[in-house]
């Protein structure tokens, strides 16, 4: 097993720092913070981090996937709902997939999938069990339930040949696997991993390089773990904080690992001795980033009416 140490390479905190996405077509590093509800684009060349731009779009944004056309944006999950963020900075909602439920849910991790889909989960703010669920959307099929009584739905990801789906839920601390048919279509749920909360941490975020290994956020761990397709462990990165909450590998090398870290529900003290809780992370793991699968919309942002 190869062991790599994480360094902090932003001077910025971030509460409750997530979807970290490397866009090989824009060359750049995504992600967001979830409770001021910002979207951040930048250059990524190992440790050095350039923010280009920034959106600030209000509630909680968790997650999102660009669109197959760069320049038409993205789709993001915010508060209850699914929305598409133009590169202007503009919004137009598309679903709301949690309308149903009281204001204490929200939305909570996402992607895309090979199939040019948007899944994303659900989670209560205070993670009672059961609460949350798992959806898959598309426009011209509307919204699809997949999974419901989830506790945290968290990382997604499907395998280089798109026959295994992996997906967490962070509440158990199981990180499950599926089958996928040619139709994107999963089956025949199973425990991949089994993680003892306590002692281990919580696994969160997840990334699927390019040879197929599963790369977990450990919250509470301090660490990022690397697993083989068949569940042995190949990697273990250290980091000097306790919340890793996702990662991805890109940046101009294509090999470096990027992992969003957060402050929330952090007591002073701990922050104290921990001055990098927040920021965002970075080490070369001498593995291959995959592309990023986009949301393949009908929407364009010409046809966004202002």
């Amino acid at each position: 097993m190869e062991d790599f140490v994480a360094t902090a390479c932003t001077a910025d905190l971030y509460e409750l720092g997530e979807c970290c996405r490397w866009d090989d077509v824009r060359g750049e590093l995504n992600w967001v913070d979830v409770l001021s509800g910002r979207f951040f684009r930048a250059r990524a060349d190992g440790e050095r981090i350039d923010v280009v731009r920034s959106y600030e779009v209000g509630g909680t944004l968790s997650s999102f996937a660009p669109l197959e056309n760069r320049s038409d944006g993205w789709i993001v999950a915010v508060n209850q709902s699914i929305l598409l963020l133009t590169e202007s900075g503009d919004l137009r909602e598309l679903a709301q997939p949690e309308a149903r439920q009281a204001t204490e849910v929200r939305m909570n991790d996402g992607v895309a999938d090979p199939w040019g889909r948007f899944w994303v989960g659900s989670m209560a703010f205070d993670s009672s069990e059961g609460r949350g669920s798992l959806f898959r959307f598309q426009e011209s099929t509307g919204t699809d339930t997949i999974l419901d009584n989830v506790t945290v739905s968290n990382g997604l990801g499907w395998s280089p040949d798109r026959r295994t789906m992996y997906y967490v839920d962070s509440g158990p601390g199981i990180l499950y696997s599926f089958d996928v048919d040619e139709r994107g279509e999963i089956s025949h749920q199973r425990p991949f991993l089994q993680f003892d909360v306590a002692t281990e941490g919580t696994p969160e975020g997840l990334y699927v390089d390019g040879e197929g290994a599963i790369w977990v956020a450990m919250w509470g761990g301090y660490e990022v773990r690397g697993y083989s397709p068949d569940a042995v462990q190949l990697a273990r990165v250290s980091l000097s904080t306790a919340q890793p909450s996702c990662c991805t590998i890109g940046g101009v090398s294509g090999t470096t690992l990027y992992v969003t870290t957060a402050s929330e529900d952090t007591a002073q003290h701990i922050l104290d001795r921990e001055p990098d809780a927040g920021r965002l992370f970075s080490v070369d793991v001498h593995v291959m980033a995959r592309p990023i699968d986009p949301y393949r919309s009908t929407f364009r942002q010409s046809d966004f009416i202002t």
